[in-house]
C-alpha cells in the first residue's frame, strides 16, 4: 500500500554554510520537525534541489562541472543546521 505524501518546499542551511532549496516528501499530517527528528531516517531526499554556496560545501562531495540544480539530493540529517518552510 502506498502512503500518501505531502510535498513541502523548504530552505535548508547546512552546517558548512551551503543553502539548499527544494521539496521534501513527508507523510500527510506530519510536521516537518517531527519528520526531521525521526531517528530511523539518517538521510532525507530533497527533490528539485538548488544548491547555493558551492565553493564552501563540505557536507557532501561535488565533482567539478556539476550544476547547482539537482533532481534529487540525499542529505545527511546531521549536516542540517536550520530548516524553514517556504
Amino acid at each position: 500500500m502506498k502512503i500518501p505524501k505531502e510535498k513541502i518546499k523548504v530552505l535548508i542551511l547546512c552546517t558548512d554554510g551551503a543553502w539548499i532549496k527544494g521539496l521534501i516528501h513527508i507523510s500527510e499530517g506530519l510536521r516537518v520537525s517531527d519528520f526531521l527528528n525521526d531517528q530511523k531516517n539518517s538521510f532525507i531526499a530533497v527533490t528539485n534541489a538548488e544548491v547555493q554556496n558551492l565553493r564552501e560545501v563540505h557536507s557532501f562531495k561535488l565533482a567539478s562541472g556539476i550544476s547547482k540544480a539537482r533532481n534529487t539530493l540525499l542529505l545527511n540529517i546531521q549536516a542540517i543546521k536550520w530548516v524553514e518552510e517556504l
